[in-house]
């Protein structure tokens, strides 16, 4: 946890909290941002809730209101420019808006810009990290409160942690693609790269994926959110799923017993797709999870959150 989470707060919710009482649940109108630069007054205000937070940080009690802002993007810009331009740790920016990757921001998005650092944490979580990150923060762990706000038309339910920071494998998640392990668990038996062949006992082979162990049956997951790109039958994977994660990524499953999806299905990380087996190429009941990028494959065990 960042030692910021840990200080004790007095924060006004004023803006968020007006918006979230209206009857009508229209969409409040967040001051609007026309240039990053202090020429603007409405980016001024910004700047002074911020300065202000760090300005507190060295002292026991500090009072501070949270405010939103808003910014059109006139150009194609990266979620860390805007956070640097803005001062404002882009943790911050990501979970208010609800980005789930590190990825580029399209020109004409709005973007809502908080007034202090800290994590926004999606009551009803519905991308990848906001499921991760959901799951590290509870309100036993840090001073917290209860805000609404209005991402993309919807009004959000969100618990804030003012000055915390993501942990390192919401870090991880978010700047290299994580992927979740795809077992509820099991063992890594043989891992990525050279090795010995399994079933000459001689010959060093590429092996591009890792082996998971685990008994017959045992549920297997789809390691993060995307599309059935292929599922069928090989001699070496046996049966097998191959799911689309963007333009960037993929999984493969292997030696399933039982294939549980279809070709073009979406599916959440963590949707069951299939049971561990032994078919194709195997000594025994075990996953083959490979991760590609770009079509190539790369080491799983560098890039999987939660291993067990």
């Amino acid at each position: 946890m960042s030692p910021r989470a840990s200080r004790f707060f007095r924060i006004t919710l004023l803006l968020i909290l007006v918006g979230g009482r209206q009857r009508s649940m229209a969409q409040p109108s967040y001051p609007l941002i026309h240039s990053l630069n202090n020429d603007d007054i409405v980016f001024a205000q910004l700047s002074e809730g911020i300065e202000r937070f760090h300005e507190g940080e060295n002292v026991d009690t500090v009072t501070l209101e949270l405010s939103l802002f808003c910014y059109r993007l006139g150009v194609d810009t990266d979620l860390f420019a805007l956070a640097a331009a803005c001062s404002i740790p882009y943790d911050a920016l990501a979970t208010l808006n609800r980005i789930g990757t590190a990825q580029t921001l399209t020109a004409g998005t709005t973007i809502l810009i908080p007034s202090l650092p800290g994590l926004f944490v999606c009551d009803k979580p519905d991308n990848d990290l906001e499921f991760l990150v959901r799951s590290l923060w509870t309100g036993d762990q840090a001073q917290h409160y209860q805000i609404k706000a209005f991402v993309g038309g919807r009004q959000v339910d969100f618990t804030f942690f003012p000055g915390a920071a993501f942990h390192p494998s919401e870090r991880t998640f978010f700047l290299v693609a994580g992927f979740r392990f795809p077992l509820p668990k099991g063992v890594i038996t043989s891992g990525f790269g050279a090795r010995v062949d399994p079933f000459s006992g001689k010959k060093i082979t590429y092996h591009s994926g890792i082996d998971i162990g685990a008994p017959f049956g045992t549920t297997v997951f789809a390691s993060r959110s995307g599309r059935v790109e292929e599922t069928g039958y090989s001699d070496i994977y046996g049966n097998y799923i191959l799911i689309s994660h963007d333009s960037t990524w993929e999984t493969l499953y292997g030696h399933l017993a039982k294939i549980l999806v279809a070709k073009g299905l979406w599916v959440r990380a963590g949707d069951t797709i299939g049971l561990v087996g032994s078919t194709g190429m195997s000594t025994g009941p075990h996953l083959h999870f490979e991760t590609r990028k770009r079509g190539v494959a790369t080491d799983p065990s560098q890039l999987i959150i939660g291993k067990p």
